[in-house]
Formats: C-alpha cells, structure tokens, sequence
C-alpha cells in the first residue's frame, strides 16, 4: 500500500496530463476528420477538447509546484546568497501558497455555486462544476505540493544547522 502511495505522490500528475494529453489529441483529430473529411463538424469534440485543455492545465500548474519550475523573476534571488537568498525563496514560496490557497477557496466557491444553481454545457450538456472543479482541485494540490516543498526546505534548513553545530 505504501509503494501506491508513494507512486501516486511521484507520479500523479504526470499520469494525468498524459492521459489528458491524449485524450486532447485524439478528439482535435477527429474534429478535423468530422470537419474536412466528412463535412459533418462535431460539437462535442471542441467541447471536450476544451475541457480536457482547461484540466490539463491547472493540474500542470500542481506539477511545477511540485518540481519548483514556475516561471518567477529571479534577478534579486541571484544577486544575493547566504541566508538572504534562503529567506528571499521562502518568502516567494509562502507568497506562492498564499496565492494558491486564495485560488483554492475561489474554485471550491465556485463550484459550490454551481451546485446550488446548475448550468450545463452547451453540446453535452454535462453539468459545468465538473469543468469548474480544475480549479480547486488543480489549486488544492499545488497547495499540497507547496507545502511539501516548504517543509522539506525547513527540515533541509534546521539538518544544516544542526551539521554546522
């Protein structure tokens, strides 16, 4: 059970984006199939295609968090070291999750609303919080990777401390 976990905590989100990535692809080319080659354009492939797009990207937003490669201006974090650039990159971290927790709680808002009053999509009619639920669930996981992250540069901070002493 732990070897799950523990590939699910490693690989989730690659394993969704790919599924995702051709989930994507494979309806744009039966789109272009439908439009030119049939002259028959199918709604519901733009649609899913759409979402698939709209869920791949806020769970890639979670794989950056977790592998530290959002884009972020780092000119004042190179131009100082030491302590200075350690406190700098967990102040940027902090403002990072602050960031993502607001985002969580706007996307669970959201959603909520939705249940509350139900919209559904135009072609499918599939009901819009399923949609919406990127965005708090995308959030919420780039919240945990954060925090993963941050904990594990405290703990990387007090074993250097502890190594110095």
């Amino acid at each position: 059970m732990k070897k799950i976990f523990r590939f699910l905590d490693d690989h989730l989100e690659e394993i969704f984006i790919s599924l995702m990535m051709g989930y994507f692809v494979t309806v744009t080319i039966l789109q272009i199939v439908f439009r030119f080659v049939l002259k028959m354009p199918a709604s519901w492939t733009e649609e899913t295609a759409k979402y698939a797009f709209i869920w791949m990207t806020f769970i890639g937003s979670s794989l950056g968090a977790k592998i530290q490669s959002h884009i972020r201006v780092d000119m004042l974090e190179t131009s100082v070291s030491g302590i200075f650039k350690l406190a700098l990159n967990l102040f940027s971290q902090i403002v990072f999750l602050l960031f993502a927790v607001i985002m969580t709680k706007i996307g669970v808002d959201m959603c909520v609303s939705l249940i509350s009053r139900p919209q559904l999509s135009p072609a499918l009619k599939i009901p819009m919080q399923y949609v919406y639920a990127a965005l708090p669930i995308g959030m919420g996981l780039m919240t945990i990777r954060i925090v993963r992250n941050l904990v594990l540069q405290i703990i990387g901070l007090a074993g250097r401390k502890k190594e110095a002493a």
